[in-house]
């Protein structure tokens, strides 16, 4: 799937019956979660985990849907529309600025 496509099934994630975007962007298995106003991205690639990250409050927790499951998401996991852009652009070019992504493995 092309940013653009992933970036239009982001734009119908609705919070409540439709959390969960996924797909492939440059190699990387690519999850969007959330919505319609809060969203994570995660993206997997060989044993790598990428985590779009914005600078937040590490005790302020944001309570989102995704995949049908109510969770307590740390807020400096928690983007809005523009960020989510921002990551999948990032993602498309190969790369991942320590600013934006924590990455394990």
């Amino acid at each position: 799937m092309t940013v653009d496509r992933l970036s239009a099934a982001v734009d119908a994630l609705d919070g409540l019956e439709r959390t969960l975007a996924a797909d492939d962007v440059d190699g990387w298995e690519t999850m969007v979660g959330g919505g319609p106003d809060c969203y994570v991205v995660t993206a997997t690639r060989g044993g790598q985990v990428a985590n779009a990250t914005v600078v937040a409050d590490p005790d302020e927790f944001v309570e989102m849907t995704v995949g049908e499951q109510a969770i307590d998401y740390p807020a400096s996991y928690v983007l809005d529309r523009s960020q989510v852009k921002v990551a999948l652009a990032d993602l498309a070019s190969g790369v991942l600025p320590p600013s934006r992504w924590e990455i394990l493995g």
